[in-house]
Parts: structure tokens; C-alpha cells; sequence
């Protein structure tokens, strides 16, 4: 009888520390924000560019291999930072031929509300372009310094990841010479896995990404909705968030839709078009992609979007997705923990079983 009650005790204690153990490290990752967020983006970026420097180990001095693939990573952000760049003039260009279109939707909405004795914003157009004007530029003036913070933690990002390409051989060596045979090799073995199943993962969601962002794109074309270049980045991005993120992709266009084309055929035709496109990669291509690695359901993608957001800004709702998968994947390769994946994951990996 003691044996059981001490045994229920101590499972009780464990239980109570392992909750004051997350509790205390989800309050650390809050408090050191400056810190924590670039260092888990730059092990990221290390996970992802790791086969790219293992392939050119083996062609060229360990030296000039960091370098390129530093290289290959700055050419990658020059090419998406470009792309954004263009479709940001481009914004600029359409934006006053598009302003009468606006003006004249703000009229209908307003006529129909009053018609139905509805409350209506504003009291005239020309207040309503004053207030357009003034929160147009707050709205600048916040978007720049979101920019500025996400420049700031991408730079000391981007610092942790070379720093660790140029360190991790080194690492390797002294996990193997100072600890023993017995724990250091499965140490190595274990991250090894998590490192591989994590870059699977980022892949995977990558492809899928650009798979929806192309085939946005081109739709935008052939139905000559502008900005298509910007509908692709969008798209592209929003992926990143399974579920939700599809679904959200699918009203941008539709509302400029609205704006450049007359009538409703045109936009209802857009917005058949991007539901249809999302509907098939959600169903089609990334269960053939990315489901063989992980698959997160709806409620957990919401709930880490809030949680990471909650404790990292923006920055942490754009991670939040990979950020979980990460968890998840650490979880299901300990005996202990596995259990959690199982109950959170929509799915499992096939390979691994």
C-alpha cells in the first residue's frame, strides 16, 4: 500500500514539475524575445541549407563551401526581397487609376446601407478621403517599423547561421570526444534524425507553397487580374500556414476583382478560380507531398499561430507553423513523448512509421 501511494506521489511530482518547467521556459522565451527569436530562425536557416554545404564539402575546402552557400542563401533573399519590391511599385502605379472604381463602390455601399437605414461611416466623400489620407499614413509609418523589427531580427538571424555552418563540424568533434561512446554517438544520431526530419518537413511545406503560388499567379494572367506577380506572393506566403492560410489567400484577389473589373462576373469567376486552385493542392498535392512527413490539424495550426504570436510578435505567428512541426517532430522521436504527436499530429510519417 505505501509502495503505491509513494509511486502515485512521485508521478504526481513529475507531472507538477514537467508544467512549471513549461510554464518557466515559455515566460524565458517571452522575456529573451531579442535573442531567442533570430537564434531559432538561424537554426532554421541551418536545417535547410545543411544538404546544399554537405554537397559541396565534398567538391571544395570546408571554408569555401560555408561561403557559397552563405551566397546561395543572400542570392535567395535578393530574389524574394526583389519580387516584393516589384509588386510593391506596381501597387503604386495601379493605385490612382483604380480610386474612382473605389470611390464609385463607396457610393453604391453607402446608397444601399441608407436605403436600409443602416449606420454609415463617414459623413461625405471628401471626409472619407481625409481620413483615408491620415490613417494611410499611419498605417505607412507602422508598416515601416514592422519592416525595420523584421529586417533587425533577420540580420542577427542571419548572423546565428553562419556562425553555426562554421561551427557545427566543430561541435560534432566535441560531442564525440567528451562524452562517451555510449552517449555521444546517440546524441549525434538523435539530432541527426530530428535535423532530417525537420528539413523534410520545411521542404515539403516549401513546394507546396510554390506549387500554389505559381498556379495563382498564372490564373491571375489568363484572367487578366492585375498584380498577379503579388497575388503569386501572396499565395506563396500564406501556405506556410496550412488550413487557414489557403482560405485567407482566396479573398485578397477577389475584392481587386471587384475594383478593376465591372459587374460581377469577372470577380466570381476569380474567386472560383483561387477557391478551386487552393481546394485541389490542400487536396490533392499536399497530401502527396507534404502528408508523408507531418500533418497538423486546423485547430492546432490556430492555436500555434496565437501561442508563438503571443510570445514573438508577427515574426512569431509567420513561424509558427514550421516552429510546431519542430515540436512535434522532437516529440515523436523519444518513446516518453510520442504520445503527444500522436494526439496533436493529423496524421503521422509514413516512412518512420
Amino acid at each position: 500500500g505505501s509502495a503505491s501511494a509513494s509511486g502515485g506521489s512521485g508521478r504526481t511530482r513529475t507531472r507538477l514539475l514537467a508544467i512549471l518547467t513549461t510554464v518557466a521556459v515559455v515566460a524565458a522565451l517571452k522575456v529573451s524575445e531579442v535573442v531567442t527569436l533570430p537564434l531559432a530562425l538561424g537554426l532554421f536557416m541551418i536545417a535547410v541549407t545543411w544538404p546544399l554545404l554537405v554537397a559541396l564539402e565534398r567538391r571544395v575546402p570546408r571554408w569555401l563551401a560555408v561561403v557559397c552557400t552563405v551566397l546561395a542563401v543572400l542570392l535567395a533573399g535578393a530574389l524574394v526581397a526583389g519580387a516584393f519590391l516589384a509588386a510593391a511599385n506596381r501597387i503604386k502605379d495601379v493605385g490612382p487609376e483604380l480610386r474612382p472604381r473605389l470611390q464609385s463602390l463607396q457610393r453604391d455601399v453607402a446608397g444601399w446601407a441608407e436605403a436600409r437605414n443602416l449606420p454609415v461611416p463617414g459623413s461625405g466623400t471628401e471626409s472619407q478621403g481625409a481620413e483615408a489620407t491620415g490613417g494611410g499614413g499611419q498605417v505607412a509609418g507602422k508598416l515601416a517599423g514592422v519592416i525595420y523589427s523584421m529586417l533587425e531580427v533577420l540580420g542577427l538571424a542571419f548572423a546565428f547561421m553562419v556562425l553555426g555552418l562554421l561551427e557545427v563540424r566543430d561541435f560534432q568533434a566535441k560531442v564525440r570526444e567528451r562524452l562517451s561512446k555510449r552517449f555521444g554517438e546517440p546524441l549525434l544520431q538523435t539530432m541527426g534524425e530530428i535535423a532530417s526530419k525537420v528539413r523534410r518537413h520545411l521542404v515539403a511545406l516549401t513546394i507546396t507553397c510554390a506549387v500554389s503560388g505559381v498556379a495563382t499567379g498564372l490564373f491571375a494572367l489568363v484572367m487578366g487580374l492585375d498584380l498577379a506577380l503579388f497575388w503569386a506572393l501572396l499565395a506563396f506566403m500564406l501556405n506556410y500556414v496550412p488550413s487557414l492560410g489557403p482560405l485567407v489567400a482566396i479573398f485578397p484577389p477577389t475584392l481587386f476583382a471587384l475594383l478593376q473589373f465591372d459587374g460581377l462576373g469577372r470577380p466570381l469567376a476569380v474567386f472560383a478560380g483561387m477557391g478551386a486552385i487552393q481546394f485541389f493542392i490542400g487536396n490533392f498535392v499536399d497530401p502527396k507531398i507534404e502528408g508523408r512527413v507531418l500533418s497538423m490539424s486546423p485547430m492546432l495550426v490556430l492555436f500555434a499561430i496565437v501561442f508563438w504570436g503571443w510570445i514573438w510578435g508577427v515574426f512569431g505567428a509567420l513561424i509558427a507553423v514550421p516552429l510546431t512541426a519542430t515540436i512535434l517532430i522532437v516529440c515523436d522521436q523519444f518513446e516518453s513523448t510520442r504520445w503527444i504527436t500522436a494526439l496533436l499530429s493529423a496524421g503521422s510519417d509514413s516512412e518512420d512509421g
